[in-house]
Order: structure tokens, then C-alpha cells, then sequence
């Protein structure tokens, strides 16, 4: 399938932002990595809401918090890192490739995996920054919300869509190879 010259542009247009927003989320994390005094007051800005941070968390404890979110950094990365790759086919024209599906099944595995990571995050992030409180005030938060419930939905028919297309192109060629 030939893809139009405007969705082409569209998809190349994509592709440079995914590029970019991938670069700007490796170096606001390489800033917390180098820069734990402003890693913590973004922290504390963001903390679960209400939690009791009674002490204020040391450079350790935000280099711990930063490996904790390492994970969902990770696997927004890998997220990001596969629509890109499915943009730059289709910029150059690719579609309902399996090459394509691929990327689409990757996608939606990355999109399930995140809400996983973020549960991860928020229940280590409440246990880092109040183990340090005074006995008996220290707080493990874990919880669901309901933008996870839809990513995880959401990234099951990505998956599911990506599927069906390695199928199809599968197919595709079956029937090629006996014309």
C-alpha cells in the first residue's frame, strides 16, 4: 500500500518530535543525575499526594528514587523508542508491513508495561522518602488509577492490532509466493 505524500510529511513531522522528546527526557534525567538538589525539590513538588514527608530526603534517597524511576523512564524510552521507528517507516512510505506490526505490538507492550512501572515508582517513592520518619509514620503507598486501567487497555489493542498485521503481512507474502 503506496502511502500519500501528505502522510508521509506527517509521519517524517512525528518522527522529529518523538526524536526530540526522547532527548529532552534523557537530559531532564541526566540533570537529576548530576543535580540532586534540584531532583529533590522537583520531587517534593511532585510527591504523592498526601504523603507525609516529615524529613527531607537525603542525596542518597534521591539517587535511590532516581534508579526506582529508572524503570518507567525505561520503558517510556523503549515506547518512544518504537513509534519512532514505526514514523520512519511510515515516512518512507511503509505501511501494513510486518516490519510495521511489529513495531505496533512493541508499542503496545510498552504501553501495558508503563502503568506497571509508574505502581513500581509511586510505591518505592512513598516508602524512600518517609522511611526516615519517626516510628510507626512511615507510609508504602500502591494503588491503581484510571488513566492506568486505559493505557493497559488501550496498549492490549495495540497489541492485538500489531498482531493482526504481522498476520496479514505473513499472509500477504504466503499468497505472493504461490502467484
Amino acid at each position: 500500500m503506496e502511502l500519500s505524500n501528505r502522510f508521509r510529511v506527517f509521519a517524517k513531522s512525528l518522527f522529529w518530535l518523538t526524536t526530540v522528546a526522547m532527548i529532552a527526557l534523557v537530559l531532564l534525567f541526566l540533570t537529576f543525575a548530576v543535580s540532586p538538589e534540584f531532583a529533590k525539590s522537583t520531587l517534593m513538588r511532585n510527591a504523592p499526594n498526601g504523603l507525609t514527608v516529615l524529613v527531607p530526603p537525603s542525596a542518597g534517597t534521591v539517587y535511590a528514587l532516581l534508579a526506582a524511576g529508572s524503570i518507567a523512564f525505561g520503558l517510556q524510552l523503549f515506547v518512544l523508542w518504537n513509534m519512532r521507528a514505526l514514523l520512519r517507516l511510515y515516512a518512507q512510505g511503509q505501511a501494513l508491513s510486518a516490519a510495521c506490526g511489529g513495531y505496533i505490538a512493541r508499542i503496545g507492550m510498552g504501553v501495558i508495561a508503563i502503568p506497571f512501572g509508574g505502581m513500581f515508582y509511586d510505591a518505592m517513592s512513598s516508602y524512600l522518602l518517609t522511611r526516615h520518619n519517626p516510628a510507626g509514620q512511615g507510609e508504602v503507598a500502591i494503588g491503581i488509577q484510571g488513566t492506568s486501567i486505559g493505557l493497559m487497555v488501550g496498549g492490549g489493542l495495540l497489541l492485538l492490532v500489531g498482531a493482526a498485521m504481522l498476520e496479514a503481512a505473513r499472509q500477504a507474502d504466503e499468497n505472493r509466493s504461490f502467484v
